[in-house]
């Protein structure tokens, strides 16, 4: 199957340094039932660089693997500032134990060590599965402190951001601003939706 047809759950985002670790990260969302893109398993060619950025734009999540106390790879600041620009949950995944010093571009995604894969693997697929009861009150909570419609929601990028912020800040489940919109309006369709007071 081309890879140029397949939507992927997680994209990995790594230097060459880190292909072990990459692949044990692999492995473990596998194990966990998700659909996952690396890079190594394409053939180089003319069209590599296009089958990445399909590929990131396909994904429902990226996971950035770092090295805290070596730099961090270029393409992983182009890689996840593509999935921030597209509103796609960010996950950082490092091979330390305690506390590790990030980039400033890293420090606002959740971070994990290695050892704490299955939390993101659980993570993802709350993610993929929508939310839940209480999930939903959080979102309408947060919608209401906000203000702005659904509709403006969608056209207004720093709205957007804000009300994925507030839920993510919330919720133990990350999720991108446009899944909780997609949410808000199936909510607003079912009638579950309370109108926003006018100010």
């Amino acid at each position: 199957m081309s890879t140029e047809t397949l939507t992927y759950d997680v994209f990995l985002s790594y230097s060459l340094a880190d292909a072990s670790v990459a692949e044990l990260v692999e492995r473990a969302l596998q194990e966990g039932g998700l659909d996952v893109f690396n890079s190594t398993s394409m053939e180089s060619g003319a069209k590599l660089q296009d089958r990445l950025w399909r590929a990131l734009a396909e994904s429902s999540a990226i996971i950035a693997i770092v090295h805290p106390q070596g730099p961090v790879a270029s393409s992983i600041a182009v890689e996840v500032g593509a999935a921030k620009a597209w509103r796609k949950p960010v996950y950082v995944v490092h091979t330390e134990r305690g506390d590790v010093r990030l980039p400033d571009y890293l420090a606002e995604y959740p971070t994990y060590p290695i050892a704490r894969i299955d939390d993101i693997v659980r993570s993802i697929t709350r993610g993929l599965k929508g939310l839940s009861e209480d999930e939903q009150q959080i979102l309408c909570s947060v919608y209401s402190e906000i203000g702005i419609p659904t509709d403006q929601l969608m056209v207004q990028p720093a709205s957007l951001d804000k009300l994925a912020r507030e839920f993510n800040n919330r919720s133990p489940t990350r999720f991108s601003g446009e899944q909780l919109v997609r949410e808000l309006l199936q909510l607003r369709k079912r009638g579950m939706l309370q109108p926003l007071r006018k100010r």
